[in-house]
C-alpha cells in the first residue's frame, strides 16, 4: 500500500497505466542487489532527490542490505550529501580532492569529464587529520540496515611504496557515551611498501538496544589517534551480513542542469580503473547470484542541448530525441565495456530509464518525444526497461499532492515528500 493520505490515493488512483521493471526491483525479496543512480539535479537535491526516494520507496518493500558507497569528500566537500538515513560525517574537504599520486588517484579519476559527486580523500606525506576531525560514515538512529544488528563497516584506502603514514579505523556509538565498539588493534601503516587498494573491515556485534542510537565509522580514533600521512581513501560503506536478501542504492553521477550528454560524456571520461573500483564495490557483497540496476533520469535539460551527442550516432541535433537516445547508448555501452573488460557476466547488469517527471498536462513536445524514444530503444536492450512516469501521474495531481517545490516558479524539481511519492509509483508500477 502507498503511505500516502486518503486523499492522495484517490488522487493516485486516477493514474493512466505505465511501464516498469517491477519484477527486477522485485529481485530484493530473493536476493541482494544493487541499485545505481544516474541524474541531474533531481538526483541529489538538498540532501534527498531520487538518492532519497527511491531508497524510502524500496524500504517499503524490502529490505536494505547495505549503504550506498559513500567518499567523504564528496561533492568537492559542499553541500548536502548522498544517504538514506546514513550519510558521510560532515561538510568540508578533509585533506585534499587532488594531488595523490598516480597510482593511486588513477582509482577516482574523472579525467576529462566531472564525474560526481565522489571525490577522494588525500592526505600528503606529514600532514596530519587531527584526532576530534568530523570524518567517516554516520548511520542515523534507526538506519534501515539495523544499527542494533551486526554490522560490517568497510574502508577502502591506498597504499603507498613509501612514508611513515598511519591512520586507525574506529566504530562508536555516535551519542553519550560514545562507547568503542570496535577499533583497529594498533594504527594501521599506509606503507605496505607498493601502490595498491586495500580494503579494512571493521565488524560489530549485535545489540538491539543499539538500534536508536546513532553509530559511527571512522579512519581515525576520536581524541586519541588522527591521520599522519601519507593517506588516501575513496569509498566508506556498511553492511548487514546477517541479510541474505534486500537492496542498496548508489549514486554515480549527478549533474545539476545538466543533460544525459554531459552524464554520458563524464562516465565515458572516468577511467577504467575508476569504474571497475566502483563498480566491483558495489557487486562485491551480492554473493553468487548478483544483480546490478543502472538507473538513468534526464530529460529536463536535454531539451537545451546544442552539441551533438557522444554515443555511437552522434546525432548532430542534439536536442532532438534522437540524440537523447545517443547519449543513453553511450551510457550503456561504456559500463557494458567495463563489466567485458572485468569478465563480469552481461546477464547481472540491467538499464533502467526514466524521463523527467511531468511539468504539465499535456507535458511539451520535447518532453513526450524522449518519452516515446526510450521507450522503443529500452525495448531492443535485452535487459532494458523504461519508465513513464507521466503515464502514471499528471501535472495537476502532482500539484494537488504537493510534490512540486514551488507550484508557481519551480516543477522542474520536488519536495522531499515529491521524491517519496514518485519514488513509490516508480517502484510499484
Amino acid at each position: 500500500m502507498l503511505s500516502l493520505t486518503p486523499a492522495g490515493r484517490a488522487l493516485l488512483g486516477k493514474q493512466r497505466g505505465g511501464v516498469s521493471p517491477l519484477a527486477l526491483f522485485a529481485k530484493a525479496a530473493t536476493q541482494r542487489i544493487d541499485i545505481v543512480g544516474i541524474g541531474d539535479s533531481n538526483q541529489v537535491l538538498s540532501g534527498f532527490g531520487w538518492d532519497h526516494g527511491f531508497q524510502y520507496a524500496m524500504s517499503r518493500y524490502f529490505p536494505m542490505y547495505a549503504t550506498g558507497l559513500l567518499s567523504q569528500n564528496e561533492n568537492n566537500g559542499s553541500g548536502s550529501g548522498v544517504g538514506y538515513l546514513y550519510s558521510r560525517a560532515a561538510a568540508g574537504v578533509i585533506g585534499a580532492v587532488s594531488g595523490a599520486p598516480v597510482d593511486l588517484g588513477k582509482y577516482l579519476n574523472k579525467g576529462s569529464g566531472a564525474l560526481f559527486p565522489a571525490y577522494y580523500t588525500y592526505v600528503a606525506d606529514g600532514n596530519i587529520v587531527g584526532s576530534n576531525s568530523l570524518i567517516g560514515l554516520v548511520l542515523s538512529p534507526n538506519c534501515l540496515i539495523d544499527n542494533g544488528g551486526a554490522l560490517d563497516f568497510d574502508l577502502h584506502w591506498g597504499s603507498f611504496d613509501s612514508g611513515a603514514g598511519t591512520f586507525r579505523p574506529y566504530v562508536r556509538l555516535g551519542q553519550s557515551p560514545f562507547t568503542t565498539l570496535a577499533v583497529a588493534a594498533v594504527p594501521l601503516s599506509s606503507n605496505t611498501g607498493a601502490f595498491a587498494m586495500q580494503r579494512t573491515t571493521l565488524s560489530i556485534a549485535a545489540d538491539p538496544t543499539r538500534a536508536d542510537k546513532q553509530v559511527e565509522f571512522k579512519p581515525l580514533r576520536t581524541a586519541s589517534d588522527g591521520i599522519t600521512g601519507p593517506y588516501f581513501s575513496t569509498y566508506m560503506r556498511a553492511s548487514n551480513p546477517a541479510r541474505p536478501n534486500g537492496f542498496s542504492y548508489h549514486t554515480l553521477e549527478y549533474r545539476g542542469g545538466q543533460p544525459a550528454r554531459t552524464m554520458a560524456y563524464d562516465i565515458q571520461q572516468a577511467s577504467n580503473e575508476t569504474l571497475t573500483h566502483y563498480f566491483a564495490e558495489v557487486r562485491r557483497l551480492q554473493g553468487p547470484i548478483k544483480c546490478v540496476i543502472i538507473m538513468v533520469n534526464s530529460g529536463l535539460n536535454d531539451r537545451n542541448e546544442t552539441q551533438a551527442s557522444v554515443g555511437p550516432a552522434a546525432v548532430a541535433d542534439g536536442d532532438s530525441p534522437e540524440a537523447f537516445v545517443d547519449n543513453c547508448t553511450a551510457i550503456v555501452q561504456r559500463i557494458q565495456a567495463i563489466w567485458t573488460l572485468n569478465g563480469w557476466s552481461q546477464d547481472e547488469l540491467h538499464f533502467v530509464f526514466m524521463v523527467s517527471h511531468p511539468q504539465s498536462d499535456p507535458d511539451d513536445a520535447e518532453l513526450e518525444s524522449y518519452r516515446s524514444a526510450i521507450l522503443a530503444y529500452a525495448a531492443t536492450l535485452s535487459q532494458g526497461y523504461a519508465i513513464d512516469l507521466a503515464a502514471k501521474i499528471t501535472s495537476a495531481q502532482m500539484l494537488a499532492l504537493g510534490y512540486y517545490a514551488s507550484a508557481g516558479t519551480d516543477k522542474n524539481h520536488m519536495t522531499q515528500a515529491g521524491y517519496e511519492g514518485m519514488g513509490l509509483l516508480a517502484v510499484t508500477a
